[in-house]
């Protein structure tokens, strides 16, 4: 009986110490991202959220990884590709061993099937035009074999295929192009191919991804578990990041970053972002149809003092589309100063004048007498917005202008800046590593696009159409230049700055092996290492 008691004894300290173990590597194999939004879709043509397609950028492979120059591309599902003699077509050869997580293999059939949903008009994807526009076709010749052929030559053309996202086949051409939209079938248990895995997506809360066991590469990832909590609240979840709660943390206000910078128990990395926030002005409303009311609403604005007081200097000024950090900028351009005189005179030569003494300028527009009053909407999660838009509102104020701000979560702001179910907008743009301006400011875009304010310019689309297809860049950027002074004199966005990107990982993650750039601040999330 003695032994027995003794075997009994030293089993359950074996088992003790065993779970032990588990319970300390469970523990510690997984890290925490804090967000004030929930992902919108884990269907990557339905998404239209930056976070939403950083976290998918980790679920589903490209064909090539961009390279931080914005310029160049090393393999990824594609192991290499070739060009044809005359560059209007690529044959990409894809590899043998990548497996969607039911099991079923990544085929060139899947990339073909990706190409036809992302040129539907009844997919309806955002970033349609710009296929539609430049590739003829995609076909499989067999499961590893992939031709893509362009309808000219020009410097983008990589860039192009490698925006399509690559989904299964043999998922989603279940449910017809004309119901994805109205179908949640593709947020239930998502197929995907990447490093990870979804393993759990509580809505609003909380959203669980896990090692993918079939990744071809089975050195990677090296944190086994992600947690991503949605927290609305943006001061309550910079207080869960300071206390530990959680691990990462994207996008902070540059007041906390200054006043935590000594912490030993935080990181923050900064970084100049490729990204502009912006006021836009809605042409539809008859107030900013006029440009030179546009023009004064800019010198009007102290953004220097923005800068300085709410961003602690963490942003540069902003002048056009193109932030100064790329290529194609036009370096000539000056910001617009904060000028109040010369916003007076551009409004009184507009015809906006206090004509009862209120206070408010007032015009006769369609023969009634109309107040400079309108309603500016940002979104709720955005604390540095919120302090900006009270400051555009305390220097409009003193030129006669009176602006309401309505502040809306995140989902319902992005359904009224969609539906263009606004007078103005605070919001910003991060900007494609591919320049084109189509997308935002050109006509054709103001039905099928991101031309959320309604700007039309047909010199601005002609010379933008031009630019864009140029396979020579030095000849593109003198365009691109001109282009650029269009939207300068038109001002159909206020362009406020370039922000810093501040973002804080703790002390428990390997600081050395996280890379974070304006592609993505996720932008190796595989290769990061725990403590």
């Amino acid at each position: 009986m003695r032994i027995n008691h003794l075997f009994l004894f030293f089993l359950s300290l074996i088992l003790l110490l065993m779970h032990s173990s588990c319970r300390k590597e469970t523990t510690k194999n997984y890290i925490v991202i804090g967000s004030t939004i929930d992902i919108d879709s884990f269907n990557p043509y339905l998404s239209t959220s930056l976070f939403s397609q950083d976290l998918l950028d980790r679920l589903y492979l490209r064909l090539a990884i961009e390279q931080e120059d914005y310029r160049t591309f090393t393999p990824l599902l594609a192991k290499r590709w070739e060009w044809s003699k005359d560059s209007t077509q690529i044959t990409f050869y894809l590899r043998n061993d990548v497996y969607w997580t039911d099991g079923v293999k990544t085929t060139a059939y899947d990339v073909e099937f990706s190409f036809k949903a992302a040129t539907s008009p009844e997919v309806a994807w955002l970033n349609a035009e710009d296929i539609v526009r430049n590739i003829e076709s995609v076909k499989a010749i067999n499961e590893t074999i992939l031709t893509v052929k362009y309808r000219y030559v020009y410097p983008y053309q990589l860039t192009d295929i490698n925006d399509i996202w690559i989904v299964p086949k043999h998922v989603y051409e279940k449910i017809p192009f004309s119901e994805w939209r109205r179908n949640g079938f593709f947020d239930e248990n998502p197929v995907t191919n990447g490093p990870y895995k979804v393993a759990r997506w509580e809505r609003g809360q909380l959203i669980e991804l896990v090692k993918n066991e079939r990744y071809f590469d089975k050195a990677y990832p090296k944190i086994g578990r992600i947690f991503i909590k949605i927290v609305p609240n943006e001061s309550n979840l910079l207080l869960q990041f300071l206390n530990g709660e959680i691990d990462v943390l994207p996008s902070i206000p540059p007041a906390v970053a200054e006043k935590y910078e000594n912490n030993p128990n935080i990181k923050f990395i900064k970084y100049p972002f490729l990204a502009y926030e912006y006021i836009g002005w809605n042409q539809k409303n008859p107030i900013f149809a006029d440009k030179r009311v546009r023009q004064a609403l800019s010198y009007g604005i102290n953004v220097d003092e923005i800068i300085k007081v709410i961003l602690k200097g963490n942003a540069v000024r902003s002048t056009s589309p193109f932030p100064s950090i790329f290529w194609a900028h036009n370096e000539k351009l000056k910001p617009y100063p904060y000028n109040p005189e010369k916003a007076k005179k551009l409004l009184a030569e507009a015809g906006w004048k206090d004509s009862n003494g209120d206070g408010i300028l007032d015009k006769i527009i369609d023969n009634r007498k109309v107040d400079f009053k309108f309603t500016l909407i940002t979104n709720a999660e955005n604390q540095t917005r919120k302090e900006v838009a009270t400051a555009i509102q305390n220097d409009l104020l003193k030129l006669g202008i009176k602006m309401e701000i309505q502040i809306f979560e995140f989902n319902t702001f992005m359904r009224h800046i969609l539906n263009k179910n606004f007078d103005a907008v605070l919001s910003g743009w991060r900007v494609a590593t591919k320049p084109d301006l189509a997308t935002v400011f050109h006509t054709e875009a103001i039905k099928s696009g991101h031309n959320i304010v309604s700007y039309s310019n047909p010199q601005f689309d002609k010379l933008n159409d031009s630019a864009a297809v140029l396979n020579n860049l030095s000849n593109a950027k003198v365009i691109w230049d001109k282009v650029q002074e269009i939207i300068y004199e038109d001002q159909p966005y206020t362009f406020l700055y370039e922000p810093v990107r501040i973002n804080g990982i703790s002390k428990r993650i390997k600081p050395e092996t996280v890379r974070m750039n304006s592609i993505s601040f996720l932008y190796n999330l595989h290769e990061w290492e725990l403590k």
